[in-house]
């Protein structure tokens, strides 16, 4: 039985069409930018994005191997953690998020990983990081790890962008073709006789 149920969840997979959409964020991707926010519509799914600092004047920076914050308080123009730095994924639909990776990481580097709301992950390191398939339409990547000495003279332990992020669409059930069904009919029927037969037997 279990034999069928597999064989069905193949079947009803296929007929759904999910599949995977990379959205590239390095320059040349597929994120248009204007100041603090950003825009990109890749696969029939548009969204936008955009940059947050406890400092002034927060907005995008983008260079050949991902994106990340530039303010008036620093000017590496990457998520740093010195004025805490977040950069805000909004997609029009709901979808099944899959991953994102980051680039220009070192061994000080981690990042907070909200899902909407909600706090995902705490100074995590993993690149990529795995959504574990959530459903949403909005996540936010932030930086906040930094040190001070005499509660003066601070430095920031995180420096790096967010070069993609991946997710998978979740249409609506595509009902099955006549083949398809009786398939699973036959499937399912062919389970039943054998069952009875051991029990005969």
């Amino acid at each position: 039985m279990n034999r069928i149920l597999a064989i069905a969840s193949f079947i009803m997979m296929i007929a759904t069409g999910a599949h995977a959409t990379t959205v590239n964020l390095m320059s040349g991707g597929d994120l248009h930018i204007l100041g603090s926010k950003g825009t990109f519509n890749v696969d029939g799914v548009s969204g936008t994005v955009h940059a947050g600092s406890y400092a002034h004047n927060p907005r995008i920076s983008q260079f050949h191997h991902g994106i990340g914050v530039r303010t008036s308080h620093d000017d590496t123009g990457n998520l740093d953690g010195l004025w805490d730095e977040w950069l805000t994924f909004t997609l029009h639909k709901t979808v099944r998020l899959i991953s994102v990776t980051f680039a220009h990481v070192d061994t000080t580097d981690d990042w907070d990983v909200y899902v909407g709301h909600t706090r995902v992950a705490n100074d995590s390191p993993s690149n990529p990081y795995d959504f574990g398939n959530v459903i949403a339409s909005a996540f936010t990547i932030l930086a906040d790890g930094h040190k001070c000495k005499l509660y003066i003279f601070c430095k920031s332990d995180d420096n790096f962008v967010i070069k993609k992020f991946e997710f998978e669409h979740t249409p609506a059930p595509v009902p099955l073709p006549a083949p398809g069904l009786l398939l699973i009919g036959g499937l399912a029927g062919f389970g039943f006789m054998r069952r009875r037969k051991q029990q005969v037997g």
